[in-house]
């Protein structure tokens, strides 16, 4: 299942969209770093998948990101200008989520 995780502020609190997802948490670890569990990582952008990787916020202009997957962990490291800096807005990851297990239903 593919979802749109959204990580806003320093601490990076996180959403997904279009649904919460219980298994899907974030946490700063460090400045400037921080640990998404409960994905199987981003979707790939063309020619090797049809992702598109992540985005940051307009407020983040001058901020890059390195994302990587390993372990099981999404984790994330922001820069500006060469040293670590934390979430001031938002970003966006495109990530893979496992299916959620169907509800069960009511015995009638």
């Amino acid at each position: 299942m593919r979802a749109v995780i959204e990580l806003r502020g320093a601490e990076a609190a996180c959403s997904v969209v279009p649904f919460a997802h219980a298994k899907v948490s974030s946490k700063r670890k460090a400045i400037g770093v921080y640990e998404v569990r409960g994905t199987l990582g981003l979707i790939p952008l063309p020619p090797a998948g049809n992702g598109w990787g992540y985005t940051l916020g307009i407020v983040e202009t001058a901020t890059s990101a390195v994302v990587t997957y390993s372990r099981k962990v999404l984790t994330v490291k922001l820069y500006k200008d060469g040293q670590p800096c934390d979430l001031v807005d938002a970003m966006s990851l495109h990530a893979e989520l496992m299916e959620p297990e169907p509800a069960a239903q009511p015995v009638i």
